[in-house]
C-alpha cells in the first residue's frame, strides 16, 4: 500500500533484531495515536501558530519512531493497516482520526430542480461530499460547443463566514455549515435557480457503524501467477482485500509494462472460478481510486471490482488479454494531396484508391466523403491495409475540432470545414504484431464457508440456469407482436406470436406501439406521428404531432411522446386533431405508462439521490406534477419503466441491465423477476389487460433479441423464439 513505508521497514529490519512487544503495549500505542491524531490543528483553520503544530508533529514522529524500534517494523505495519476500514457507501477510512459524516441526507428543491446532498465523509484532512442534481433541462446547456456555461466553483460557508474549499477538512468543533453551489455546473444565465445554500449537519461516526477490515494482499506462492501459454509474467496487482458480508472486494494495479515502442488495446477482461465459471463482478462505487499513489504509465491503471462468493470456488481467475500494435519508423508522415472543390455537396464521394508502402506493408486510402455533423462539418476518410494499423490523421494547415472512428474509417469535423486543395497527414502507424494475455490467481486465506440456503427467500422467476429449459409460447394461443428488427437490415414490423405471419413492414428504424384493441398501429416518422389502420393497411398522418417512444392512452384519444428538436419533454396529442399539448420540458424523461382513468401519465428520470430513477406522475389535464417513489436498484442507464394498464405495478430494468424488478404502484418493496436470465434486456412492454409481461433480451446466442412473455404473479414463462428483435408491443386476445 505504501511502498516507501515498506522500503523503509527492510532496511530497518535488517539493522535492528527488535523482540516481540506485548499485546498490551500495541493497544497503548494504538490508542495514543488516535488520541494525538485529534489534537491536530486542522489545516482549514489557516492558523498560523507554527509552534504547537511542531510540537505535535515531533511527538508523533517520536511515538513512531519509538514504537518500531521496540515492536518490529512489521508488526507496526500490521498495525497500521488495521486503522484502515471500509464502511459500505462511503469507502475506505482510517479510524486512527475522527471520522464525521452527514446527519442525513438534505434535498432542496427549486423550480422544479432538485439539489441533494447524498452523504458525507469527514476527517481532519479533508472532505467528501456526495451530492446530484435533477430537473435541470437540457434547454438550459449550451447547445454550441463555442459557447460555455457556468464554471463557478462551489464552496463551504462555514458558521463564522469563513469560505473553505469544498474538499478542505472542516474544523473538528464545527458540526454545521452551509454548502453553497453559486450555480449548476455548465447552466446557462436565466435558465435554472442560483446561488443554492444547502444546510449540513455533521456527527461523529455513529458506533453501530458496520466498518469491514481492510486487509493488505500477501501473494500466495502456493498459487501459480499465470498458467502454461502465457507470454508475459502477471502484471494484474492485488493491494488490498475486504471481506464483505456475501463476498470480497478486491483493489489493485494493471501495470502492462510495455516499451514506448508498444501500444495496448484491451479486448477482454474477464473474472473465473476454478471450475472455468464466470464470475458476476462490479464495481464498487463508494471506492475512490483517484488518490493512489502508484506511478502510473500509459497503459497503466487502477482497479477494482467486487463479488459475491456463493456458488463460487476458488482460487479465482484473473484475466486481462489485449492486441499489442508495434510502432513502424517512418522519416515523415504520409501525404496525399486532394482538391474537394470550392463548395463540396454533402455526401459526395471522391473513389481515391491510392496506395502507401508502410514499411514494406501496404496502406491504401479507399475513399473521402464529404459530411455534415449535428454542428459542423467534415470529411470522412475510409482506408485498406495488409495488416491492421492504427494511426493519428490530419489535414495540414487546417486543425479538426472533432472525429472519430476505428482502423478502416475515420472521420473529421471542422469549425471552418476545408475546402479546395488540402493535404491529408498520416502518422503515428502502429501495426498490430500479436496479442498479449496477463494473468493473476486469488483466494481468501480462509475459504469462506459455504452458507445454508434461506428457505424463506423468494427466488426470481428465471435465472440464466432455467432460461435455457424456458417451453415454447403455445401455438393456440394467438397474438400480435411489434418488434424492431435488426438484421438483415433495421426495420419495424408486426408479426403473429408464432413468427408464421408478418402482417405488416417498415423498412427504417422506427418504434411502433398498438392501441388498447390492437386494430390501429402508430408509429413515427420525420413529418410526424402515423396511424396505420391495421384492418386496411391505410395510413394517415396526425396533425400536428410529431416525438417517439409513442404510448396511446386507455381510451385511445390521445397519444404521449417524447419530443425531439429544441421542444424538449413529454407531449401528448389528440386523435381527433383538438391540438398537442406539452407537459413536460427535460429532455430526458421515459415514459412509463398511463394512469386506468387517463387522467395521469407515468415518467421516470433520473434522482439526485444517486439510488435510482424517480417514478414521477403529471395530470395532463392541470399540468401539476408530483414524485411518487424511486426505482429500487434500477439501471443507472435506462431502466424502461413500463407501469401496467391497471395502474397496479411498475416493471424495470435493474442496476445490472440484465435484471427485471417489479414494485407496486403503492410504493412497496420491489421483486426481483428476472435475475440476469441473458447479457442484457432492450426493452419491455405490458399486454393491456395486465396479464403478459412482455421482454426482449440480448443474449450470447442471438444479439438480435429474443423475446419472452410472462405472467409474474405464478412465474409462467414462454418463449417465442421465431420472433427477433426490440420488443415495442403486445396485443394478445381475451
Amino acid at each position: 500500500m505504501n511502498k516507501e513505508f515498506l522500503l523503509f521497514e527492510n532496511d530497518l529490519r535488517q539493522a535492528l533484531a527488535a523482540p516481540n512487544a506485548s499485546p498490551e503495549f500495541v493497544d497503548r500505542l494504538k490508542q495514543h495515536l488516535k488520541q494525538v491524531a485529534t489534537s491536530v490543528v486542522p489545516r482549514s483553520q489557516r492558523v498560523r501558530k507554527l509552534k504547537p503544530a511542531w510540537v505535535v508533529a515531533v511527538c508523533i514522529i517520536f511515538v513512531l519512531a519509538a514504537g518500531i524500534l521496540l515492536i518490529g517494523p512489521e508488526k507496526v505495519y500490521a498495525e497500521v493497516l488495521k486503522l484502515l476500514g471500509y464502511i459500505p457507501g462511503i469507502g475506505i477510512v482510517d479510524q486512527s482520526q475522527p471520522v464525521r459524516v452527514l446527519s442525513e441526507p438534505v434535498r432542496v428543491t427549486r423550480d422544479g430542480v432538485t439539489v441533494s446532498v447524498n452523504q458525507a465523509l469527514l476527517t481532519t484532512e479533508k472532505t467528501q461530499l456526495d451530492y446530484g442534481f435533477s430537473g435541470v433541462p437540457l434547454s438550459a446547456y449550451p447547445r454550441q460547443e463555442a459557447v460555455s456555461g457556468c464554471v463557478e466553483q462551489e464552496y463551504i460557508l462555514l458558521p463564522d463566514g469563513t469560505k473553505i474549499a469544498k474538499d478542505d477538512p472542516i474544523p473538528l468543533d464545527v458540526d454545521q455549515a452551509t454548502f453553497v453551489i453559486p450555480c449548476l455546473f455548465n447552466t446557462l444565465p436565466d435558465t435554472v435557480p442560483t446561488d443554492w445554500e444547502i444546510p449540513l449537519t455533521f456527527i461523529p461516526l455513529p458506533p453501530d457503524t458496520t466498518v469491514l477490515p481492510v486487509q493488505e494482499s500477501t501473494p500466495d506462492a502456493t498459487i501459480p501467477a499465470g498458467t502454461p501459454g502465457v507470454a508475459i509474467p502477471s502484471s494484474i496487482q492485488i493491494d488490498e482485500i475486504i471481506q464483505t458480508e456475501d463476498g470480497y472486494i478486491l483493489i489493485g494495479w494493471f501495470h502492462a509494462n510495455l516499451p514506448d515502442t508498444e501500444q495496448l488495446q484491451l479486448t477482454s477482461v474477464t473474472y473465473t472460478d476454478a471450475n472455468g465459471d464466470l464470475i458476476d463482478t462490479s464495481y464498487p462505487e463508494d471506492i475512490d481510486l483517484s488518490s493512489s499513489e502508484e506511478p502510473v504509465g500509459l497503459y497503466d491503471f487502477p482497479w477494482a471490482i467486487k463479488f459475491s462468493s456463493k456458488d463460487i470456488a476458488f482460487p479465482i481467475t484473473m484475466h486481462y488479454s489485449g492486441k499489442i500494435y508495434t510502432k513502424v519508423d517512418l522519416a515523415a508522415p504520409l501525404e496525399f494531396e486532394f482538391d474537394a472543390g470550392d463548395e463540396p455537396q454533402e455526401g459526395r464521394e471522391w473513389e481515391i484508391n491510392h496506395d502507401f508502402d508502410l514499411d514494406g506493408s501496404n496502406f491504401r486510402l479507399v475513399s473521402i466523403r464529404s459530411t455534415t455533423g449535428r454542428t459542423y462539418g467534415g470529411y470522412s476518410l475510409t482506408f485498406e491495409s495488409d495488416e491492421e494499423v492504427s494511426f493519428s490523421m490530419q489535414v495540414k494547415d487546417h486543425p479538426a475540432i472533432g472525429g472519430g472512428g476505428g482502423p478502416y474509417s475515420r472521420s473529421m469535423e471542422f469549425e471552418e470545414v476545408p475546402t479546395g486543395k488540402m493535404v491529408f497527414q498520416f502518422d503515428d502507424f502502429y501495426k498490430l504484431s500479436g496479442t498479449r494475455d496477463w494473468e493473476e490467481q486469488w483466494q481468501p486465506d480462509m475459504l469462506p464457508t459455504p452458507q445454508a440456503e434461506d428457505q424463506q427467500e423468494t427466488s426470481a422467476c428465471l435465472d440464466s440456469d432455467s432460461y435455457q429449459e424456458l417451453p415454447v409460447w403455445p401455438d393456440a394461443q394467438n397474438g400480435r407482436i411489434v418488434l424492431t428488427q435488426l438484421n438483415p437490415q433495421t426495420q419495424m414490423v408486426l408479426q403473429s406470436t408464432d413468427g408464421k405471419e408478418t402482417l405488416f413492414t417498415i423498412p427504417r428504424p422506427t418504434r411502433g406501439i398498438l392501441n388498447s384493441d390492437g386494430t390501429k398501429l402508430a408509429y413515427p416518422s420525420d413529418d410526424g406521428i402515423v396511424i396505420v389502420d391495421l384492418a386496411t393497411l391505410q395510413e394517415s398522418l396526425l396533425p400536428n404531432s410529431g416525438g417517439y417512444d409513442l404510448h396511446w392512452s386507455p381510451d385511445d384519444r390521445y397519444i404521449a411522446a417524447l419530443n425531439q428538436g429544441s421542444d424538449y419533454g413529454i407531449g401528448i396529442t389528440a386523435l381527433d386533431g383538438s391540438g398537442s399539448k406539452q407537459l413536460t420540458n427535460l429532455g430526458y424523461e421515459s415514459i412509463a405508462g398511463w394512469s386506468p382513468d387517463g387522467n395521469l401519465l407515468y415518467y421516470a428520470m433520473p434522482d439526485a439521490g444517486d439510488k435510482g430513477f424517480m417514478l414521477k406522475a403529471v395530470n395532463v389535464n392541470t399540468g401539476s406534477v408530483h414524485d411518487l417513489f424511486i426505482l429500487d436498484d434500477s439501471s443507472r442507464k435506462a431502466p424502461y419503466p413500463a407501469v401496467s394498464p391497471d395502474g397496479l405495478w411498475v416493471a424495470y430494468r435493474g442496476r445490472d441491465n440484465s435484471s427485471l424488478y417489479i414494485k407496486g404502484m403503492d410504493g412497496s418493496s420491489a421483486k426481483l423477476l428476472l435475475d440476469k436470465p441473458a447479457d442484457a434486456i432492450s426493452r419491455i412492454v405490458w399486454e393491456r389487460g395486465s396479464h403478459w409481461l412482455g421482454v426482449s433480451l440480448l443474449t450470447g446466442q442471438n444479439s438480435d433479441g429474443e423475446i419472452i412473455l410472462m405472467q409474474f404473479e405464478n412465474c409462467e414463462i414462454y418463449k417465442l423464439p421465431e420472433l427477433h428483435g426490440e420488443l415495442d408491443g403486445i396485443f394478445i386476445p381475451q
